[in-house]
């Protein structure tokens, strides 16, 4: 099948999952990522040109837009499952922003979660897309700081758990830029100490704020995530030269 057949099939099926045709999915991945992304690109540009899905009213824009979803869901997939993290950079532009009103696409859950998942994707991966992410997760900003949050704190679990061998993190910090990385550790840290304040005690909250303003010497996954991140960020301060 010739990918322009493999879309107009998932189009007739349309709403269609990767799991419902798993066929349709592996015919897709013979193809090259370079095709496959100008090929999602001219999707995005299509999907976004048409009613979206937050004003949608009529039975012909439901259909319009579930076909592009199934599209989206199919394209991405196949391009991750190709185990290759150039691809991520070009990937960041359908991260949704924080005001996803400024987007040309509004996406339901489900196909933000496919891109954001995808992108931190171990299981495709493996560690190589930390260096990756890290070099360009500094695009996101500040349109989209709530992925980029997200982003982080997924790197920073697979280096607690599934790269805890080498935790790969810290050495690739340099790749990223100083001043957004730091932007996004100091939200997360903020985004952090809020959710601890309002879902704990004020002495949990107080005893947190003591904690981080400490050295960190290490942590686990074990660890409350805002000790884990508190710690990535006195690394990375380590590596631009302060103390935390």
């Amino acid at each position: 099948m010739t990918r322009q057949q493999i879309y107009n099939e998932i189009r007739a099926r349309s709403p269609l999952d990767i799991y419902s045709a798993p066929e349709l999915l592996e015919a897709l991945e013979l193809f090259e990522n370079e095709d496959l992304l100008e090929d999602l690109e001219d999707l995005y540009q299509e999907w976004g040109k048409g009613v979206q899905l937050n004003r949608a009213r009529e039975k012909e824009e439901f259909e319009r837009i579930q076909k592009c979803e199934s599209l989206f869901e199919f394209i991405t997939e196949a391009i991750f499952n190709h185990g290759d993290p150039s691809v991520i950079p070009p990937l960041l532009k359908y991260v949704p922003s924080d005001d996803t009103d400024q987007d040309l696409v509004f996406m339901e859950d489900y196909s933000s979660e496919q891109i954001c998942n995808g992108i931190t994707n171990a299981r495709c991966f493996g560690e190589d897309y930390i260096p990756v992410l890290l070099g360009c997760i500094h695009e996101l900003l500040p349109r989209a700081m709530a992925n980029a949050d997200s982003f982080l704190y997924q790197m920073i679990l697979d280096d607690l758990v599934y790269f805890k061998e080498t935790r790969p993190l810290v050495s690739y910090f340099y790749l990223a830029q100083k001043e957004s990385l730091m932007q996004i550790f100091d939200y997360s840290i903020e985004k952090t100490l809020e959710e601890v304040k309002e879902g704990k005690s004020q002495e949990m909250f107080n005893c947190a704020i003591d904690r981080i303003s400490r050295p960190i010497i290490s942590v686990s996954f074990e660890n409350e995530p805002i000790d884990q991140i508190a710690f990535f960020r006195q690394e990375f301060l380590k590596l631009h030269g302060h103390d935390g």
